[in-house]
């Protein structure tokens, strides 16, 4: 009997809570709700939709925004998927142009080497590249800055 008092209160308990968590996202939803209608309408009154979408637009040309193609995501984890998990898929290789650059492991450490190994047998220090590759990091997001707010 006892058993069976402990079985009751402990699912009793675990539904008690379920319910509880669920009341409070409602209520949380419900907030977030008021929230957003709120701010729509003391934000948003006199103002004409079309044009707050149109002026986003005009700033996302302006600063020359690219959408993201699901295709190219996809062909990335497809890459990652064959060439490793951890692999980082780079620009395209400059020895052979068919390739991409992915890091590899070798007997002396983590190198940068072509998709295309047997064919092309480009490698390029990693830690040459880092270098490399923070200074053109820093130098488009530069650009980007000064072609957004100049």
């Amino acid at each position: 009997m006892q058993v069976i008092f402990y079985y009751f209160l402990f699912f009793g308990g675990i539904w008690l809570l379920s319910f509880l968590f669920s009341k409070l996202r409602d209520f949380i939803d419900k907030k977030k709700e008021e929230t957003r209608d709120r701010v729509a309408n003391e934000v948003l009154t006199n103002k004409n939709i079309e044009d707050v979408i149109q002026s986003y637009k005009d700033k996302l040309n302006y600063i020359n925004h690219i959408r993201v193609d699901s295709t190219n995501v996809a062909l990335n984890q497809l890459k990652e998927h064959i060439w490793g998990q951890n692999a980082v898929l780079l620009t395209g290789c400059p020895k052979c142009k068919n390739g991409n650059l992915v890091v590899r492991n070798g007997s002396y450490g983590k190198f940068l080497g072509c998709t295309n190994y047997p064919k092309c047998d480009y490698t390029k220090n990693i830690k040459k590249a880092r270098e490399e590759y923070k200074k053109t990091i820093n130098e488009q997001l530069v650009k980007d800055i000064q072609r957004a707010y100049y």
